[in-house]
């Protein structure tokens, strides 16, 4: 019987395909090490004693996942260390709502001023709004953000105010067309100029008020919207994981949500085009002094219901 003689494999062949093992397991390596860094990272920033559920004005749950059409409160809080030795809760001095709709791609933002004077959530006071946060932390303030402008309120995100330069920093800077003409400090804006930010020039950009020509509180709430709209976008738009996870360790100090890390992924992927397409709202009103001693923020009943309405329609609730 005539034997049959196996092929050698060339040692050249051998070498490549070494090679190609080795680097196919390395690489795989790298990957799961970057994931289970940006993954730990983003637990950091992930609140985890933060119950988060399904809003009641909700009849069923909603997820980035799914490329539902989802609202996020934006709170911005500075940490003031007398209140923290005394046990009393941040106040959040920024109070942004952002509607995101991936079927139209078009977001909303708007904008609450702090002295708004309505109920706040599971106390039944009628004070100002951003006591909310101090009182019951951003779980009692989603409810009453919710409450006040009558729609679910799916996700928050919370900003150490005073981790705001680092942030932007990370970022590489955020690009912001000025509306307005002021100077605040050794910065000096130009309406219709863009400027390119570092995080120092963004803060005194997105704080001032008092300045001449910074249009009080209302040109300050616009301004924060710029900046907050240019920082989700530079996020979002980032190439790479690792890119990514450099952020999100900055994050982890200054930042606290509960999205978990599963949706962020998809939150990038999804909600790019709603993030970029975004409007933004005003609420009109006055401010008056009134029998407590203490001045409000009284909205306008008309522009009340039309930024109201303009919000749900784009969660498509109306």
């Amino acid at each position: 019987m005539k034997r049959i003689e196996k092929k050698r494999m060339h040692p050249a062949l051998k070498v490549l395909i070494a090679v190609v093992l080795v680097s196919v397991i390395v690489f795989a390596g790298i990957i799961a090490y970057v994931y289970f860094q940006l993954k730990g990272a983003a637990n950091q920033v992930f609140d985890d004693g933060f119950a988060s559920s399904t809003s009641e004005l909700r009849e069923t749950d909603v997820s980035f996942n799914n490329e539902d059409s989802i609202s996020v409160v934006l709170f911005g809080t500075d940490d003031d260390e007398a209140r923290n030795e005394s046990g009393m809760g941040q106040r959040s001095d920024t109070i942004m709502v952002v509607t995101l709709n991936p079927d139209t791609d078009q977001g909303k933002i708007l904008s609450i001023p702090r002295d708004t004077r309505t109920e706040i959530a599971e106390r039944g006071t009628v004070e100002k709004i951003n006591h909310a946060h101090a009182y019951g932390g951003p779980e009692m303030a989603m409810r009453t953000v919710e409450n006040f402008l009558d729609m679910p309120i799916d996700h928050f995100v919370s900003i150490n105010m005073d981790g705001f330069t680092t942030i932007i920093d990370a970022i590489g800077g955020v690009t912001v067309t000025s509306q307005d003409t002021f100077q605040q400090g050794d910065y000096q804006f130009t309406a219709g100029e863009t400027y390119e930010m570092d995080g120092d020039m963004a803060l005194a950009f997105s704080r001032s008020r008092k300045s001449e020509g910074a249009g009080g509180d209302s040109g300050r709430q616009m301004r924060q919207q710029l900046v907050v709209q240019s920082i989700a976008q530079e996020i979002l738009s980032l190439q790479t994981i690792t890119n990514f996870n450099s952020v999100l360790s900055v994050l982890s100090d200054n930042v606290r949500t509960d999205v978990p890390f599963g949706e962020l992924n998809a939150l990038r992927s999804n909600y790019q085009e709603p993030a970029r397409n975004v409007e933004r709202l005003t609420l009109e009103g006055t401010d008056q002094r009134l029998d407590d001693g203490l001045w409000y923020f009284l909205p306008d009943d008309d522009s009340y219901n039309q930024v109201r309405n303009e919000m749900r329609q784009n969660l498509e609730l109306e």
